[in-house]
């Protein structure tokens, strides 16, 4: 596994987990969004500096904010390939 600093926020208390094909946003100590097999889920929004923390890797996704927290606030995941959208039970 490898840790990714965000480039432009290296200071920031954020990282991303990946082994390549899969990822995980770590805000602070807390595991915020995972991205496996293309499948993306929102843990939460949290903090205004975790909300940040988001956009930069939503962002780095081709994606926004905004629909991360679509995701988060719909419970659902998101395929970043194919745009399918899956509600959680």
């Amino acid at each position: 596994m490898m840790i990714k600093k965000f480039e432009g926020h290296e200071k920031a208390q954020a990282y991303v987990l990946t082994d390549g094909a899969n990822m995980m946003l770590v805000s602070y100590t807390t595991p915020i969004i995972t991205l496996n097999d293309g499948w993306l889920h929102v843990n939460g929004l949290y903090s205004a500096t975790t909300r940040k923390h988001i956009g930069w890797f939503m962002k780095e996704l081709g994606f926004t904010y905004q629909l991360a927290k679509q995701i988060y606030n719909d419970n659902m995941n998101f395929n970043i390939y194919t745009g399918e959208v899956v509600t959680n039970v």
